[in-house]
């Protein structure tokens, strides 16, 4: 018995030796990797884990930088701001007698594309996605997919893993950078792709591109809760979900339980050194249960706190508005489609673009199908890449969409002014602008360019900066909007040649909110009437 006895001591500290050793094994975060793209021009964090005050040294174009692992098994080095690099270079990290080497590493700039399934859509499935593909032979784009995961607390490492993706019926390689080509580029987000590689094709610099994004999340998931409980409107919200997770435990994993996604996607490599971040999303933040003004805070505090995550305050940040989709808005339909908590959500983002700092958008409301994952995402690319092109690559590009700067309200007329000179894409009339009057029911309108003189030979001289919007239903207007639906009519662009790529952003001028909605299920009583208001509003 006392033999038995002994053989289980051994074979128990056997393992506990064997665990330890394991546990004690150099490890890198899954952030970097072979033919990972690491960002030049910026002191770039590397991490991992290993053997409490056992050494660690790196190795990387020609620096060697050293740290001691500290008691809780965590190290990190600094490399010094790094000069772009064509050529792929070993990644070396060593401890004692372990060692982990990376190959074929570039010095570039690292994108982060983020946001829901209009971003995630894939390259395959884009218009136009068949030509991309088969033109996908850039060796020096990298492209790394965050595996999808969301967790009610920090992760501090995402998986390598292939996985199962049930949306397209295929696997997927995700967690691991792989060398731009048409074999690996179909399944990537196809508007991230075309952003990246428009931007490589002009600066041959090598770009990594980091796609985070996941479908059928919301603002709020993408945000940590310590976060959110700074803004007091977020106690209902905090509370619904501490409800859904204590009838159901498994809601804690939810995507949109306030908070999982950004702690099992983005914190999870927070620290990361990057170029900057572009972000799709919107929709769920724009059903039943929307809240614009809520999401106006949450969108704004969401790029704040990814702005800490990645150790720049300043870092650019290009916002890609609510896709176009669902039922088109028509002559026949058009104040019915105008009643769409959408229109607020877009509102919302372009907010977010004025209101702070080293922001891009881009108004996507014109790529329409009837679909809420219109395909057409070539152009939104290419747009958002006009804007990094413009703002962070010294390229004489003309980005900035015409913004609203004023309204005057005269005799049966409202003045609209911009901030620069405008036109619509196809040389038609204007079309997607609607009036109204105290009692807050909109029409469509006309608008005409404001005549601010004659010429020399009797000509109308137009000022393309104003328009004269009226309509003969209304003797007292108060109120104007434009493309304000899901899926509007709109065709007004910026003038200069160029530019008229770029929409006029949707605008109202008039203060009459969308209803937030309560913090309750959807059978609940309070949440009926305010579904009640919504179908009211349709009348």
């Amino acid at each position: 018995m006392l033999h038995k006895n002994l053989q289980i001591v051994v074979l128990i500290g056997i393992l506990t030796s064997l665990s330890s050793i394991l546990q004690a094994q150099l490890k890198v975060h899954h952030i970097f990797d072979n033919h990972m793209v690491l960002q030049r021009e910026k002191a770039v964090k590397v991490w991992g884990w290993g053997e409490p005050a056992k050494k660690v040294t790196l190795e990387f174009a020609g620096q060697e930088k050293e740290a001691v692992i500290d008691e809780d098994g965590n190290w990190e080095l600094v490399l010094d701001p790094l000069a772009m690099s064509k050529e792929g270079q070993m990644f070396k990290v060593t401890s004692e007698q372990e060692a982990i080497i990376y190959q074929d590493v570039l010095v570039g700039d690292v994108w982060i594309l983020t946001g829901q399934s209009n971003m995630e859509f894939d390259l395959a499935r884009i218009y136009h996605g068949d030509e991309e593909i088969a033109s996908a032979n850039f060796p020096l784009i990298r492209l790394m997919t965050i595996p999808a995961k969301a967790s009610p607390d920090p992760v501090k490492n995402f998986d390598r893993l292939n996985e199962w993706d049930g949306w397209y019926g295929r696997f997927d390689l995700k967690g691991f950078w792989m060398v731009c080509s048409p074999q690996t580029s179909p399944t990537f987000s196809g508007m991230g792709y075309i952003f990246g590689r428009r931007i490589h094709m002009a600066t041959q610099i090598p770009i990594g591109l980091v796609d985070a994004s996941w479908g059928g999340t919301t603002i709020e998931g993408w945000t940590s809760r310590d976060q959110l409980m700074k803004v007091p409107e977020n106690k209902g919200l905090l509370e619904l979900w501490d409800e859904r997770i204590r009838k159901d435990p498994g809601k804690a994993e939810d995507r949109n339980n306030p908070g999982a996604a950004y702690n099992g996607m983005m914190g999870v490599f927070g620290g990361a050194t990057v170029k900057g971040i572009i972000f799709h999303q919107g929709f769920n933040n724009a059903l039943g249960d929307s809240r614009p003004k809520l999401y106006t805070k949450n969108l704004q505090l969401m790029i704040q706190e990814w702005r800490h995550t990645f150790n720049d305050m300043h870092l650019p940040f290009g916002i890609i508005e609510l896709s176009a989709g669902g039922q088109p808005q028509t002559i026949e339909n058009y104040t019915l489609r105008m009643v769409d908590a959408g229109c607020f959500i877009r509102e919302a983002q372009l907010q977010a673009y004025i209101d702070l700092p080293d922001m891009g958008f881009v108004a996507a409301y014109d790529e329409q199908v009837n679909w809420y994952h219109p395909q057409k995402k070539v152009e939104l690319g290419e747009r958002m890449a006009r804007w990094a092109l413009g703002s962070q690559y010294g390229y004489d590009f003309g980005w900035k969409p015409a913004l609203l700067v004023s309204s005057n309200i005269r005799e049966g007329e409202i003045i609209i002014e911009f901030d620069r000179e405008v036109i619509t894409h196809d040389g038609r009339p204007i079309e997607g602008i609607a009036m109204a009057g105290k009692d807050k029911k909109f029409y469509p309108a006309q608008a005409e360019f404001f005549v601010s003189g004659k010429n020399d030979k009797g000509k109308d001289i137009l000022d393309r900066t104003k328009l004269v919007v009226s309509c003969k239903k209304l003797r007292k207007p108060v109120a104007v909007r434009y493309a304000w639906a899901r899926n509007p009519l709109g065709n007004l662009v910026n003038a200069v040649h160029h530019e008229r790529v770029i929409p006029v952003p949707s605008f109202r001028t008039d203060k009459w909110d969308w209803p937030e909605a309560p913090f309750a299920e959807n059978k609940d009583p309070v949440f009926q009437e305010h579904r009640e208001k919504i179908r009211a509003m349709r009348k």
